[in-house]
């Protein structure tokens, strides 16, 4: 219900049970499936995303070292990694 991805977060921190105990493990996957989902739903989107090529995405975030890259470049840039999963998978489908 939330319209921007502050209000969004602001609510998943509200969430009184607390994150799964699994989420370190599961967190890539249910991005993966999200996006790609996202994709197959609005095809201007999975266009976007087909159109970087073979080119490696960052999620540029200066304060995310898990999603993002993070200040120094150094961060884990999971959102980067599940977007080229989720192109190479649209790019498989469409061969």
């Amino acid at each position: 219900t939330a319209k921007t991805a502050k209000q969004a977060r602001q609510l998943g921190r509200k969430n009184k049970a607390g994150l799964r105990k699994d989420w370190s493990t599961v967190k890539r996957i249910v991005m993966t499936r999200a996006v790609y989902t996202k994709c197959k739903t609005h095809n201007d989107i999975a266009q976007n995303l087909l159109e970087t090529g073979d080119a490696r995405l960052v999620e540029n975030s200066q304060y995310d070292y898990v999603w993002g890259c993070g200040r120094d470049r150094r961060g884990e840039n999971l959102y980067g990694i599940v977007l080229m999963d989720v192109r190479a998978k649209l790019q498989e489908e469409l061969s």
